[in-house]
């Protein structure tokens, strides 16, 4: 009778071959498997809304959020990244963006000025200004200051952490705040 196992039984290496290829397949399966999961920029987000200032946004889970009138405030759980969100000045996008800038920046000493650059929030212009410098204690910090186009006033988000934060850690969480942010 010539049946599967006889056939691989006469021919033994090649049988071997197709065991080993077929055991290192789905090893690199469930190691890509696994190490997608790990390497996704996903966040996950609960969804903060200040009526107040009538706004809304996605913090990442795990993230605290305060309130305080107009302002949100969203710190990282190892307290070295924080966001403040809020209503910001009256008037052009440019001149709004580039006061918040100024107001943002003159608490650090020894700064370095990111140029600005256009963006969009959700549907919204806006103008991202980004900077490092030092503060009071003499930490280096990156921030960035966002003003969203609205009418009569604009919206501000500023963004603090530590300079030598990782981007790949910092980023993911902070995107998903601002990208989310809608004006309600």
């Amino acid at each position: 009778m010539n049946t599967l196992i006889s056939r691989l039984r006469s021919r033994p290496v090649l049988s071997l071959i197709g065991a080993v290829a077929l055991l290192l397949a789905g090893v690199f399966g469930v190691i890509t498997w696994v190490s997608s999961g790990s390497v996704s920029g996903a966040v996950d987000t609960h969804q903060t809304v200040n009526t107040v200032g009538r706004y809304r946004f996605e913090a990442p889970t795990g993230w605290s959020t305060t309130q305080e009138g107009r302002t949100t405030t969203v710190v990282s759980p190892d307290q070295k990244t924080v966001i403040t969100l809020g209503v910001g000045r009256t008037g052009s996008l440019p001149v709004a963006g580039a006061l918040f800038f100024q107001q943002v920046a003159g608490n650090y000493h020894d700064v370095q000025v990111i140029p600005p650059e256009a963006k969009q929030v959700g549907s919204r212009p806006a103008l991202v200004y980004g900077g490092v410098g030092n503060n009071a204690q003499n930490t280096r910090i990156r921030f960035l200051a966002i003003t969203v186009q609205n009418s009569p006033s604009n919206y501000a988000i500023a963004v603090f952490t530590e300079a030598g934060s990782d981007p790949k850690v910092v980023l993911p969480p902070v995107d998903r705040v601002v990208e989310s942010f809608q004006v309600i």
